[in-house]
C-alpha cells in the first residue's frame, strides 16, 4: 500500500472514531513532512482534510440542527454551509489534479469519492430538518414518507465511496442510514399493528447501532455543554444518544400495543419486569390511570378497514383475510373488560365509524354519551384509537382528570416530542 493510500485509512479511521484531535494532528504531521510537495496534489488535498474532520464532529454533536452567530450581515457558518464549501474545494481539487500524476489520481478519486460522501451527509441533514419540522407542524408523523425518503438516499449512494481509504467512513455512512430505515420502518409497521415485522425491524436497527457504537470507541470527550459527571456517563455523541432514546421510545409503544401477546409468553411477575425497564411503562400508567380514577375501562381499537396482514397472529396467503372483525382489540384495560360479549364494543366500533373523519385530525377527544356511559376517544396513531369508557353517575368530578391522561398519554405515544428534540437549544 502506498504511503498516501495508509494515511488516508489512519485518517478516516481516527475520523469515523470522531477522534478529531487525532485526525487533525495527523495531517499536520504530515504536512510537515512533506513541504517540498505542499502545492501538488497531496498537499492540496491535505489542506481540506482538517475541515472534513470537524465537520463530521458537528455533525455527530447534532450540530447542523444549529446555526450559531447568524445574524444582519454576519457569515452563514451553519454545518450544511461548512459541507457545501468543502464539496466545491473538493471538486476543484479533483479538477486540477486529475491527470497529473499516480499521487494525483489517488487524489483526484479521493476527492471525488468525498464530494459524494458529502453529497449523502448534505442530504441526510435535509432529513433531520424534515423530520423535526414534520414533528412541530403535524399532530402525526407521516412516516411512510419518511421511509420512503431515507431508502431513497440509501439506494442513491449504496455504490458510492468505494476507495479502500474511505472504508471506515463509508461504514459509519451506512450504518446510520441503516438504522433510520429500521426505526422508521417498526414506526410505518406498528402503526399498521404487525407484530412480527416491528420486531425485526426494532431488532434490525439494535444490531446496527451495537456496530456503530464499537466503531465509536473513542477516548475524547464528548464537549455537549453538560457537567462533568454527565459526560462520564453519555460518552457518546449526540446523534447516538438521539437515536437510542428514539428506539426506546418505539420499543416502550411496541410493547404497549403488543402487550397481550407479550404477556402470554412470561408470567405476570417476569411481565412487570420486564415492562419496568422499558423508557416508559405505558401499559402501568394506564392501569394506575384506571384503578385511581375507577374508570370501567380503557382500551385502544384498531381499526383494520383496508389494512392487509395487520395484528398478532400469521395467515397464510392464500387465506381470505377475516373481514368480520374491522375493529379488533389492542388492548383493555381491565382484561375483563372484552372477555365476554358487550354492548360497549359495539358502541365504540359504531361511533369510531362515525366520527372517523374527526378523530384522524387527532386534534381533540371526541366524546359519546348515552344513558348509562360516557365513552372518550382520541386517536395515539391515524389507525389506533385509545378509548375510557366511564359511568355517568361518577364521571363529572373526573372529566378533567380522564382528558388530561388521555391528551399526555397520546402525544407521548406519538413520539413526536422524540424527534422534537432533535433541535436542542445550544
Amino acid at each position: 500500500m502506498d504511503h498516501e493510500e495508509e494515511f488516508l485509512n489512519t485518517f478516516f479511521a481516527q475520523v469515523a472514531q470522531l477522534c478529531t484531535d487525532k485526525a487533525k494532528e495527523l495531517v499536520e504531521k504530515e504536512r510537515g513532512s512533506c513541504r517540498q510537495t505542499q502545492m501538488g496534489p497531496w498537499g492540496m488535498l491535505l489542506m481540506h482534510l482538517p475541515q472534513i474532520a470537524v465537520a463530521e464532529h458537528s455533525y455527530a454533536d447534532l450540530g447542523f440542527l444549529h446555526t450559531k452567530n447568524k445574524g444582519f450581515l454576519r457569515k452563514d457558518n451553519s454545518l450544511r454551509t461548512v459541507y457545501e464549501s468543502l464539496k466545491s474545494d473538493l471538486k476543484r481539487v479533483e479538477e486540477m489534479t486529475r491527470g497529473t500524476n499516480s499521487i494525483g489520481a489517488t487524489v483526484a478519486e479521493v476527492s471525488n469519492q468525498l464530494c459524494q460522501y458529502i453529497t449523502a451527509k448534505i442530504q441526510l441533514i435535509d432529513f433531520y430538518e424534515k423530520m423535526y419540522n414534520m414533528s412541530i407542524n403535524s399532530k402525526t408523523m407521516k412516516y411512510q414518507e419518511l421511509l420512503q425518503c431515507i431508502e431513497g438516499i440509501v439506494e442513491i449512494h449504496s455504490l458510492s465511496c468505494s476507495h479502500l481509504a474511505l472504508t471506515a467512513i463509508k461504514a459509519s455512512l451506512t450504518l446510520e442510514c441503516e438504522i433510520l430505515v429500521q426505526l422508521t420502518k417498526a414506526q410505518v409497521e406498528l402503526q399498521h399493528w404487525r407484530f412480527l415485522s416491528t420486531l425485526m425491524a426494532l431488532y434490525g436497527a439494535q444490531t446496527r447501532m451495537s456496530a456503530w457504537e464499537r466503531t465509536l470507541q473513542s477516548k475524547e470527550s464528548w464537549k455537549l455543554g453538560f457537567s462533568a459527571s454527565f459526560l462520564k456517563a453519555n460518552q457518546q455523541p449526540a446523534l447516538y444518544q438521539w437515536l437510542v432514546k428514539l428506539r426506546s421510545s418505539i420499543l416502550a409503544k411496541c410493547s404497549l400495543y403488543f402487550h397481550t401477546t407479550l404477556s402470554q409468553q412470561a408470567s405476570p411477575g417476569e411481565m412487570r419486569s420486564i415492562m419496568s425497564k422499558q423508557n416508559v411503562d405505558y401499559y402501568h400508567k394506564i392501569q394506575s390511570f384506571q384503578r385511581k380514577h375507577d374508570v370501567l375501562a380503557v382500551l385502544i381499537i384498531f381499526d383494520s378497514r383496508g389494512v392487509e396482514d395487520a395484528g398478532l397472529g400469521y395467515r397464510h396467503p392464500r387465506r381470505e383475510p377475516n373481514t368480520s372483525e374491522q375493529f379488533p382489540v389492542v388492548l383493555s384495560c381491565p382484561s375483563v373488560f372484552v372477555q365476554k360479549p358487550s354492548i360497549h364494543l359495539d358502541n365504540i366500533q359504531k361511533r369510531i365509524k362515525e366520527r372517523h373523519t374527526e378523530l384522524l385530525a387527532m386534534d381533540k377527544i371526541i366524546y359519546y354519551k348515552n344513558d348509562i356511559c360516557t365513552y372518550a376517544m382520541y386517536n395515539t396513531d391515524p389507525r389506533m384509537t385509545l378509548v375510557t369508557v366511564s359511568e355517568n353517575g361518577k364521571q363529572k368530578d373526573k372529566e378533567a382528570h380522564i382528558a388530561s391522561f388521555m391528551t399526555d398519554l397520546c402525544v407521548q405515544i406519538r413520539c413526536n416530542k422524540i424527534y422534537e428534540s432533535l433541535k436542542l437549544s445550544k
